[in-house]
């Protein structure tokens, strides 16, 4: 395969009536450049540690990660894009965000566990719980990088005050506001029990005054709470998710609350949240999505029949069970044993994929499933659900990103205390059927010596995904990523083409419609273009003959040389120029 291409911002595009070419305005196309084994993000001398992830919003994404390179540790970020590099306006080996050495030798402990959002225009908004108060413990505070990669100076030095009262404030959940700032919620011990508190943080670095100054209250039911997911409700109020530990009957349950944008609880919802599930044994929460109507789908792991198995719930904004799905969940792992830890990605029509590490071998392998809005288990999929991999060592920390297509992609670390960790993908499509341009036992992220573990992924906007991991090759804990295009290639440079000849990847990648095939040509050139099968029969030729230099775009409307329409299945461009041949790959849907 061709090295990944980028479009930046100018250039000449050439689309295709028929075989003839006609000139028009398009961006430009930059080469892609991730290497093999992944791009390095940071690494500085000492260990990084636990990184999290968000969007750019051009392809790319913004990484931060606990430094631990020098003492006093600090909270890092950098930029990496679309094209594979990192980004040059920012620091090697990434953006400190407490910038004030005063009080970073003061008060050096505490500064761990950061959560990242986008703040919607190319930067990041970072939180996470720090001991500078000693006298409260830990506290929260979140800060503002600009896509420059600069601190952004209209925010408090060393970050907003999110939260600083008596008794430790703890692991931060984040969510967009979409207008510049963010919604934070946390564990919060002031009352000497375990609740949860939610805050808003506006985009000029304020605490937003219709909420409560130090924070509002999701729960202060008896024993402890533990939050693990934040949504939006799209009209601008948020609904957060825990495991509680009220019933004592023994174990946890799932909860859940929904706030209004001004801060306040809805009357609608019971005052401590309300039961997602209170079913016998334990109820451990770890995903939890938005549903597209208001309301959100959580997932957990369930103990209720004497093994660990998945379950999911969904619930509306009016704070009731949606109609179809049982009181206490619905069963997702169905016949498995030892089922645990879920992932969730959306698929676009209210329903989730959920990916979960499944011990019906003896050890975990990496599963999913597809959820659909109703309720009910999508039988076009296998009803224990879809195995992603069959190596006999354990898949764990399962993490995903929906491909925009109804399907997924699924990462996770690999191995076991004798090999260490490893990192793979795999792509299920909406059918529930693995995509046949993966390994069948998943795509090698990165399987080096060292240890490769605790993945981090987001989706992007062609249906593919960037993943970032700690990585131990060098001997210490660095922070490395790597794109994975839907495709099932990685986004490194493949074979040897003509000087200046870029075959880009094809977009929207998988597709429903006319697809854009991208390429670039140094000088003139004789070029042919044409589609295949899988079998390797052509089934159009999108065309043939001299073109100039510069950037060319032909659409292919996903129809064979009778006008008909193509079936579903994988199908590769082919771009044969100088004497050489490129291929991409192009997944159809129906």
């Amino acid at each position: 395969m061709s090295a990944a291409v980028r479009v930046a911002m100018r250039a000449r595009l050439v689309v295709v009536t028929g075989i003839a070419f006609a000139a028009v305005v398009v961006p430009a196309l930059a080469l892609a450049d991730w290497p093999v084994f992944g791009r390095a993000l940071s690494t500085a001398p000492g260990n990084q540690l636990g990184p999290v992830i968000a969007p750019d919003g051009a392809g790319g994404a913004v990484v931060a990660w606990q430094d631990r390179s020098v003492f006093p540790f600090n909270i890092v970020a950098t930029h990496v894009l679309a094209a594979g590099d990192v980004d040059a306006a920012w620091p090697a080996n990434g953006r400190a965000v407490l910038t004030d050495a005063l009080a970073l030798t003061i008060v050096p402990q505490g500064k761990e566990s950061p959560a990242i959002v986008t703040d919607g225009d190319g930067g990041a908004i970072v939180t996470w719980p720090d001991a500078r108060n000693a006298a409260n413990g830990l506290d929260i505070y979140a800060q503002h990088i600009l896509a420059s990669g600069e601190v952004d100076p209209t925010w408090p030095v060393n970050g907003v005050t999110v939260c600083s009262v008596s008794g430790e404030q703890s692991a931060p959940v984040i969510l967009s506001d979409n207008g510049g700032g963010a919604f934070i919620a946390w564990i919060d011990a002031r009352a000497g029990t375990i609740d949860i508190f939610a805050e808003h943080v506006m985009a000029n670095g304020h605490l937003d005054p219709l909420w409560p100054a130090t924070g509002r209250a999701v729960t202060t039911a008896p024993k402890t709470q533990s939050p693990f997911g934040i949504v939006g409700d799209g009209a601008g109020g948020v609904l957060v998710a825990w495991t509680d530990l009220r019933s004592g009957n023994p174990g946890s349950d799932i909860f859940a609350q929904h706030i209004f944008g001004t801060g306040a609880l809805d009357p609608a919802w019971p005052a401590d949240g309300l039961g997602l599930s209170t079913a016998a044994g334990s109820q451990t929460g770890s995903a939890m999505i938005p549903d597209g109507a208001h309301g959100a789908i959580v997932a957990w792991t369930d103990s209720r029949d004497g093994t660990n198995e998945v379950f999911a719930q969904r619930v509306s904004s009016a704070g009731a069970i949606a109609p179809g799905w049982p009181v206490n969940g619905q069963l997702v792992s169905v016949g498995g044993t030892d089922e645990e830890v879920p992932a969730l990605a959306s698929d676009g029509a209210g329903g989730a994929i959920v990916a979960w590490g499944g011990g019906n071998t003896g050890h975990h392998n990496s599963l999913a499933h597809h959820v659909l809005a109703s309720g009910a288990l999508d039988p076009a999929w296998p009803a224990s659900g879809r195995s992603l991999g069959f190596t006999p060592t354990e898949a764990t920390n399962q993490i995903i990103a929906s491909d925009r297509a109804g399907g997924a992609i699924v990462a996770w670390q690999q191995g076991n205390e004798v090999t260490a960790f490893d990192i793979f993908a795999q792509h299920v499509l909406a059918s529930g059927a693995l995509d046949p341009a993966y390994p069948v036992n998943g795509l090698a992220i990165c399987a080096l010596p060292g240890l490769q573990h605790e993945p981090s992924i987001v989706g992007t906007a062609d249906g593919g995904a960037i993943v970032t991991w700690e990585d131990t090759r060098d001997g210490l804990n660095d922070i490395y990523a790597l794109q994975v295009l839907a495709a099932g290639t990685l986004d490194v440079p493949g074979p040897t083409a003509p000087p200046g000849v870029v075959f880009a990847r094809p977009s929207p990648n998988p597709a429903r419609g006319a697809v854009s095939l991208r390429f670039t040509l140094p000088s003139a050139a004789t070029v042919t273009l044409a589609i295949y099968d899988a079998s390797g029969r052509r089934v159009r030729e999108l065309g043939s003959g001299a073109q100039p230099a510069g950037n060319h775009v032909i659409a292919w409307d996903l129809r064979d040389e009778a006008g008909r329409a193509v079936g579903a299945g994988l199908y590769f461009a082919r771009l044969r120029t100088e004497g050489h041949q490129l291929t991409q790959r192009i997944l159809a849907l129906r």
